[in-house]
């Protein structure tokens, strides 16, 4: 569906969103992506007692994430106004979870990158305060798109939990990768993997279903999702590559025994579920259509 109507068309068509997925709206996007994949990395890691998937992961969601959130706020000497909104705007309460985030993270990282300090890793308090942030980070940018009612496709209460697999499905394929280099048992690992790229179908089609049923702009907008000019995106970089690939390849480790993960199939099947991931969540920023006004 064209996004490129006469002024006055809004009123009696249903119209794209572009502000948060064209030109520098790409940059939130992003943002989204690098920030709550990160915390998925420190999350699944804090589980597995894994110090470098902590660092990975916050450096992920400090680095990439937050800068290019920064980049798409405007200017740094104003952006700083959006931190004395937290009761009213969802993304300044998300930006505070990303600065504590990092300050509680550089104490829990520190000793990873400098051996000899004390360690803070093993402390159950910041384990806890740093899974708690993570839970926020990586649910942040689909609860702050669901909070926008004007456009029904995202605000659907699928929203949270999508963002939750999502984050957690990417983050346990990169922790797999990051053990598998060092030789260590996958067996608990391996388990986040394949139960959290189960839940994420799952989840995914209650998104669709659900939303689908919600409204008559939602349905219009799943129908764009999947029968209209982003369905050849949805189903191809969503379906066959960010789902059906990867689990081909888990059934393949699952009925063969955990003697068959090696680089020839954890490498694709992350490289595909990043790129459906990726797929997945610009479709749905893309397909979100505002109802007519008339």
């Amino acid at each position: 569906m064209s996004s490129k109507l006469m002024k006055y068309e809004f009123m009696t068509k249903y119209t794209a969103q572009d502000e948060w997925i064209e030109g520098k709206g790409l940059l939130i996007w992003l943002a989204f992506f690098f920030s709550e994949i990160g915390a998925g990395i420190y999350f699944v890691a804090l589980f597995l007692n894994f110090p470098p998937g902590w660092l990975l992961g916050w450096l992920l969601t400090l680095i990439l994430g937050g800068l290019i959130h920064l980049a798409y706020l405007g200017s740094p000497i104003r952006v700083w106004r959006v931190f004395f909104r937290p009761k009213s705007s969802e993304i300044s309460r998300g930006m505070w979870a990303v600065l504590l985030f990092g300050v509680f993270g550089f104490f829990q990282v520190l000793p990873v990158v400098i051996p000899g300090l004390p360690w803070a890793g093993d402390s159950l308090i910041l384990k806890v305060i740093m899974g708690v942030l993570c839970f926020l980070i990586i649910t942040h940018g689909f609860i702050t798109m669901s909070v926008v009612k004007a456009l029904p496709l995202w605000n659907s209460s699928m929203m949270t939990p999508l963002s939750l697999v999502s984050g957690i499905c990417v983050g346990s394929q990169v922790v797999v990768l990051m053990l598998s280099i060092t030789g260590v048992e996958l067996n608990t690992v391996e388990l986040w993997a394949r139960w959290s790229l189960l839940s994420y179908m799952g989840v995914l089609v209650m998104f669709l279903f659900g939303t689908a049923h919600a409204s008559e702009a939602a349905r219009v907008s799943v129908r764009e999702l999947l029968k209209g000019d982003s369905s050849i995106r949805f189903w191809v970089g969503v379906v066959a590559t960010g789902i059906m690939i990867p689990l081909i390849l888990t059934l393949v480790v699952w009925g063969s025994g955990l003697e068959t993960l090696s680089g020839g199939i954890l490498y694709p099947r992350f490289i595909c579920i990043l790129i459906g991931d990726l797929v997945m969540r610009y479709s749905i920023m893309k397909c979100a259509l505002y109802s007519p006004v008339v």
